[in-house]
């Protein structure tokens, strides 16, 4: 599957400073009961312009709150929306970390929306550290319905590891404090993670498995039924060096209470300290500090880490901090990634972005990064922002493009609604893993899943696969069809003549086939394929024994070849081939056809559409082809039975008159090979999924070609002729081969004529190039609806014939019930007299015996050919009368005793001795054994 490009929500402002300026995106929140809740909604702070508010939901700006030009934000602003009570109206407060100050935002409206909303601004300049500061929060306080002021607190957090609470209005500071536990330990630590928990969300998951946590933090409150604390996260690290190791990190966590203490108060009453923990190092080394983006998913008490090189999923809710999930690619480099749910990140690499499975490390989805809506298309790269769960969507940035991935829309296509349940199943990773090839070079040190998947088991059998790896390769980039026959046929032992029933890895036929075939285009760049909506595949090269070799075994057909791209395109997913993609190439590499007949005769199965697609390009051929007559050799007569042909059979008359009439023929001779082997194949299908496959795919001329086709094969199968009638046309033998069976000759009409429909019949005009050929083409007067009806009464015509013939065979049937019976049953007996005649032949006569005694005889006027088998004497006199036209009693013919026999212990097929059969023919009765019954 692929990603579906993301929409463009809108063009945020360019910063002032192009060079240094910076865009800073959040969340904005709803308060309501002191408790938090997220909006469809962001906030953007734009240096030097403006802070923004958008809609994800319905996407349009909702506010805008202009900035001085030197203004620089130092963090994410804070943005809350409430409802003032008793229908007072909407209030907006929004703030923002300028350099050494704090802007607030207020904008007020009025409930019944008619007056425009007043807007204010207020100021807080931060004159006790100069240290920037790297997060602003709301800590709820009293119930927001009652109160209109003082309903919630500002928590500023500094990069030093400062914290200090202000008033809503920012016009008092609570406090203002650096933890004695946070300025602890050498070197320093500076802030640069920081998140804000409700009480209630932590108890659920950060703190589920420490209740003296929960304890501790609930304090007072617990028992004298206050409100409930705010829980703080702070992440830390040294920056004294470029790169730093995750064991290095430093996670506290403290309380802060809902109600403010005084300025004089002990710090564990403004903030109390929880838990101090170092995150466990990973085997991927030291990472630079820079490059590091924490977020923290609340419900899950999931610390999450990106970086260049993947995604790392901490679990802080156990007792020492654990690596839940990790997610590495070293030969990426992402300049993003986000959790969407506990098994999937999507994260924005060098080329693509793509939806990743972190437990079996398997791409999802993907899209290339060309392929984004225009506007978006430059050379930033993408930053995810948040995700929305019940929206199914992810806000991102791209340059100045403010975008939204839907990863729900082919959930709720497929008719799945909600969030997508199926996330983290194996067997949607199946197939889409991101590890090398298994067809790669294997190490014979390091045995790995692919020796086993291609079924490598030594030093030896590993060396020799990575040299025929190899060769093939080379042969299939220089395009050396030799070479490559000559190497596999080294490597699998293979034979002039291959063998059906040799068994080979599968793998390895996959292998192979990724060799031979390619996507069209794939040469300079594969990244391209990863969403393109349509891609073709081509032959590259094609090994004739090899080929012949995989045809034999039923191995080439569209759905290996599918499968073997697919492996060669890891880890791009390569989108799901056109139907007929396959059939194309084919052609494209041999317009004879030849190469195609050959695969679709092997004992593969093919999908309906695949074999409609190829029927409809032995149909075009069919239609360019000219079938000459035994009285005009000269006058060739186009397939469309001998009506006006059109531009593009004119040219193929001309061509047919001045070209060589064996290749003429030859090509005839392919083309309706081709065709009846199509038909063959497509027989197979249930009519309902025919039916729609050659409605879907052939147009009305195909199918009425395909009718004529039809038609001449009753004829000339003599389905429509009686016994004592001689055939209306000659039958050539590349116009019956190979024969189509009657039950496959009036489905497939039954199918195209339900394909055309009543409707086609009556709504359309025949093309002059499929009229019936008993129409005069040169009379102007026929009218398309006349022709129509000529057509259909001569196939009912024809279909009355055939019923007649049907009916005329099962009466003969009946009449030599007996006859068929013996012969039913004479011929095992054939095949032992003709090897054993010929076998006496070879060893006392000079001229070899035959089985059976044919005579010529005339009967009514009909000539006929006798056949009678030899009896022990030789005379011909078999086991009838002498004439040989008469049965033996018993109506069935005599069986020698066999040369093998089953050993009833075993089941074990063993050869008879001489002795034995002969006792056996000894102890058997006569033809004819009469008994006398004396009374």
């Amino acid at each position: 599957m692929d990603l579906q490009p993301p929409s463009v929500l809108a063009q945020l402002p360019r910063p002032l400073h192009a060079s240094t300026g910076k865009t800073h995106i959040s969340e904005v929140y709803s308060l309501a009961d002191a408790k938090k809740r997220k909006r469809y909604e962001v906030a953007v702070a734009v240096d030097g312009e403006a802070v923004n508010l958008y809609n994800i939901q319905n996407p349009k700006l909702v506010t805008s709150y202009a900035v001085p030009p030197q203004s620089s934000f130092s963090c994410q602003p804070c943005s809350l929306r409430r409802k003032l009570p008793n229908g007072g109206g909407v209030k907006r407060q929004t703030y923002a970390a300028v350099k050494k100050e704090i802007k607030a935002f207020l904008e007020e409206s009025a409930g019944n929306g008619t007056s425009a909303p007043s807007i204010t601004s207020s100021t807080f300049a931060v004159k006790d550290s100069s240290s920037p500061i790297v997060f602003i929060g709301v800590v709820p306080g009293s119930d927001t319905e009652g109160e209109e002021k003082d309903a919630f607190d500002i928590l500023a957090v500094h990069r030093d590891g400062r914290v200090r609470r202000l008033s809503a209005d920012l016009k008092t500071e609570r406090w203002s404090m650096q933890h004695s536990e946070i300025a602890k330990g050498s070197p320093a630590h500076e802030v640069h993670g920081c998140f804000l928990l409700d009480f209630d969300d932590a108890k659920k998951s950060l703190f589920k498995r420490r209740p003296d946590l929960a304890s501790l933090a609930a304090g007072d409150s617990a028992f004298l039924g206050g409100e409930d604390p705010s829980i703080l996260l702070l992440v830390s690290y040294p920056v004294s060096t470029e790169q730093i190791s995750l064991s290095e990190v430093k996670i506290q966590v403290f309380c802060v209470a809902a109600h403010a203490s005084s300025q004089n108060a002990d710090e564990s009453q403004k903030m109390r300290h929880l838990l101090t923990a170092n995150l466990p190092d990973i085997d991927e080394g030291k990472v630079e500090w820079n490059r590091l983006h924490w977020q923290f998913h609340s419900g899950s008490a999931g610390l999450n880490l990106s970086f260049e090189k993947g995604f790392i999923n901490v679990d802080l809710s156990q007792y020492t901090p654990a690596v839940t999930s990790k997610f590495i690619l070293d030969g990426e480099d992402f300049s993003s990634v986000m959790r969407v749910s506990p098994q999937a990140v999507i994260g924005a690499g060098k080329s693509m972005i793509a939806l990743y499975d972190t437990q079996y490390k398997s791409i999802q989805r993907s899209i290339v990064a060309e392929n984004l809506p225009p506007a978006v298309t430059n050379k930033a790269r993408t930053t995810f922002i948040n995700y929305f769960a019940k929206l199914d969507v992810v806000v991102a940035t791209r340059g100045n493009s403010l975008l939204a991935f839907d990863l729900g829309s082919l959930q709720s296509a497929s008719g799945v609604s909600g969030k997508r349940s199926r996330d983290g199943l194996l067997i949607d990773a199946i197939g889409r893993g991101i590890g090398s090839s298994q067809w790669e070079g294997v190490s014979k040190k390091q045995r790995s899943n692919g020796t086993t998947a291609l079924g490598l088991s030594s030093s030896e059998d590993i060396d020799k696969w990575n040299k025929l790896a190899d060769a093939l390769r080379e042969c299939s980039k220089n395009k050396d069809a030799d070479g490559f026959d000559r190497a596999v046929q080294a490597y699998f032992g293979l034979k002039d003549t291959p063998s059906p029933g040799q068994y080979v890895n599968p793998e390895k036929v996959l292998f192979l086939l990724s060799l031979i075939f390619a996507v069209e285009g794939d040469a300079t760049n594969k990244d391209k394929l990863s969403a393109s909506s349509s891609v073709n595949i081509a032959v590259i090269v094609w090994p004739a024994q090899t080929c012949e070799w995989l045809t034999r075994l039923g191995y080439l057909n569209p759905g290996n070849v599918e499968a073997a791209l697919r492996r060669s395109h890891k880890p791009r997913i390569l989108p799901r081939l056109p139907i007929g993609t396959f059939a194309r190439a084919m052609k494209d590499s041999d317009p004879s056809l030849r190469r195609l007949i050959t695969v679709l005769q092997c004992p593969a199965a093919f999908n309906a559409d695949e074999l409609v697609h190829a029927l409809k390009l032995f149909l075009t051929m069919a239609r360019s082809c000219a079938i000459p007559t035994e009285e005009d050799q000269e006058s060739p007569k186009a397939l469309t039975n001998g009506e006006e042909p059109t531009t593009t059979q004119s040219n193929a008359v001309a061509l047919s008159t001045t070209t060589d009439p064996s290749e003429s023929t030859s090509t005839l001779a392919t083309t309706f090979t081709g065709l009846n082997t199509t038909l063959l194949k497509l027989h197979s299908h249930p009519h309902n999924t025919t039916t729609t496959s050659l409605r879907s795919t052939l147009t009305r001329t195909d199918l009425l070609t395909m009718i004529h086709h039809l038609r001449l094969s009753l004829a000339t199968a003599g389905h429509t002729t009686r016994f004592t009638e001689n055939p209306p046309t000659p039958i050539s033998p590349h116009l019956t081969t190979p024969p189509l069976p009657l039950p496959v000759i009036t489905d497939l009409l039954n199918a195209s004529v339900d394909a055309i429909g009543p409707s086609g019949w009556v709504s359309f005009s025949v093309p002059a190039s499929a009229s019936d050929e008993n129409l005069d083409p040169n009379s102007e007067s026929e009218s398309p609806a006349l022709r129509d009806l000529a057509l259909i009464a001569e196939m009912k015509s024809e279909v009355s014939a055939a019923l007649a013939g049907v009916e005329e065979a099962s009466f003969l049937s009946g009449i030599l019930r007996e006859y068929l019976r013996y012969a039913n049953s004479v011929d095992s007996r054939t095949r032992y007299l003709t090897s054993s005649s010929t076998g006496a032949a070879d060893d006392q006569s000079p001229h070899p015996a035959t089985s059976t005694s044919i005579r010529h005889e005339k009967l009514n006027g009909a000539d006929l050919l006798v056949y009678g088998a030899n009896n022990e004497d030789g005379d011909g006199e078999g086991d009838g009368d002498a004439s040989g036209k008469l049965l033996p009693l018993s109506l069935k013919a005599t069986k020698d005793v066999s040369k093998t026999k089953v050993l009833k212990s075993t089941g074990k097929l063993v050869q008879r001795s001489k002795r034995e059969m002969g006792y056996l023919r000894g102890k058997a009765a006569g033809k004819y054994t009469f008994e006398r019954l004396v009374v």
